[in-house]
Formats: structure tokens, C-alpha cells, sequence
């Protein structure tokens, strides 16, 4: 992942911190179209606020200063994904896609966790 490259284990953390926090505030929208079993969506919902919580103590640590250039790349690309459902109107197809882009940067995010293990 180009965003994380040349970074150190810190910045790598704040990045992933960002990331599920954006991902989190997506899916807590107008989520009444989706065809998902709720229960999975709910499971997910759960997993995601456990991994926030564990990352706060890492993100308040001293030393985690956040990196805005980097935080404001992955607030814009979270924000154009907002405003893509907004424009669909919550559409079936538009969560579709979101859900493909969530995949994609969980990917990432098991990308950049693997780093920081391999660092320790």
C-alpha cells in the first residue's frame, strides 16, 4: 500500500485507526436498502467498534501525533464514498460497491497490520 510505505509503526497505526473509524461512520448511515442478513451487519458493526476501542490506547499514546496529510487522504476518500451513497440515495447497488471498497481496505489494513508484526 503506497500510503503506508516508509512509514513508521505509529503512523501505521493512526492510518488504520482513521480507517476503520471512516469505515464505522459509513456504515452507521441509512442502511434500510441493504439486503444483508442484519445479523451480519451487526456482528460487523460489533467488530468494528472492538478493534476502535483497542486501537484508542495505541492512537493516545505519547509519540502518535496524527500525520494530516495522510489522515486528510483518507478523510477524502471516505468522504467521496459518503457523498456516492448520498448521490445514490442509499441505493441497493451503492452499498454494493461500498461493501466492495470496505473489502478492499480491510485488505490494506491486514497489509499494514502485517507490517507492524514483521517490525516488532
Amino acid at each position: 500500500m503506497k500510503l503506508s510505505k516508509g512509514l513508521q509503526t505509529q503512523d501505521r497505526i493512526q492510518i488504520v485507526h482513521q480507517t476503520l473509524h471512516h469505515i464505522s461512520q459509513i456504515y452507521s448511515m441509512n442502511l434500510d436498502s441493504v439486503t444483508w442478513p442484519q445479523d451480519k451487519v451487526e456482528n460487523f458493526w460489533l467488530l468494528l467498534d472492538r478493534q476502535l476501542e483497542e486501537l484508542e490506547e495505541c492512537v493516545k499514546k505519547p509519540g502518535s501525533e496524527s500525520r494530516p496529510r495522510r489522515n486528510a487522504a483518507i478523510h477524502r476518500y471516505f468522504r467521496n464514498l459518503e457523498t456516492f451513497l448520498k448521490q445514490k440515495r442509499f441505493s441497493v447497488c451503492a452499498w454494493e460497491i461500498i461493501r466492495a471498497e470496505t473489502r478492499a481496505s480491510l485488505q490494506q489494513i491486514l497489509f499494514i497490520t502485517a507490517q507492524i508484526r514483521r517490525r516488532k
